[in-house]
């Protein structure tokens, strides 16, 4: 048998072992956090996209720049990347909470994990969902004028203009780029102070 010195049981808290037997995703928080801060960086790329999208496209779908039309899309890839950002903050200051101590009792454990359960899902699936297809359908104009018709005739609109809801993949991007930076240094900012 390997001789591992990394894990030795009668070592690992009471909570360490209560959660590494009931959490949902087994990662550490910051960990968690960090994934969180790339999908919210990650929600960057929505002002690229469009203003990259083709001539034709640009023609047929926008009056004028792409990047400061105001879309629906934008809105699910910023409220994406709002969820993930903030579910990252919030599992960084868990970690750091319980970095501090003391030791959570017998009754705050299950709320512990609650909540780290809880900002998990906030961050992987809101988060997660929100940025992949909203950049996905700000994505969708690079197959060609084609693919939009056929989208159209599906019921789906990527580029519909939402004047009630100004944001614009401009603003999603400037969100999406402070909001991953700021769980990054974040994170790096917590180790250091571990």
């Amino acid at each position: 048998m390997p001789d591992d010195d990394r894990f030795d049981p009668t070592e690992r808290s009471e909570y360490e072992l209560t959660r590494s037997a009931n959490i949902i995703v087994p990662m550490p928080p910051l960990r968690k956090a960090r994934i969180c801060g790339a999908l919210a960086l990650l929600g960057s790329l929505a002002a690229p996209l469009v203003a990259t999208l083709p001539a034709a496209v640009r023609e047929a779908t926008f009056a004028g720049p792409p990047a400061a039309t105001p879309l629906g899309v934008a809105a699910v890839a910023l409220a994406g990347t709002v969820a993930a950002g903030l579910a990252g903050l919030g599992l960084v200051a868990l970690q750091r909470r319980l970095a501090r101590g003391p030791e959570p009792t017998d009754d705050a454990v299950w709320s512990f994990l609650a909540v780290e359960d809880a900002l998990t899902g906030i961050g992987f699936i809101t988060g997660g969902l929100g940025v992949l297809v909203g950049l996905a359908l700000l994505a969708s104009g690079h197959w060609g004028v084609d693919a939009l018709d056929a989208l159209r005739r599906n019921g789906v609109e990527p580029y519909a203009s939402v004047s009630a809801l100004p944001v614009t993949p401009r603003l999603t991007s400037a969100v999406a780029l402070a909001a991953g930076l700021v769980v990054f240094a974040a994170t790096v900012v917590v180790v250091d102070g571990e």
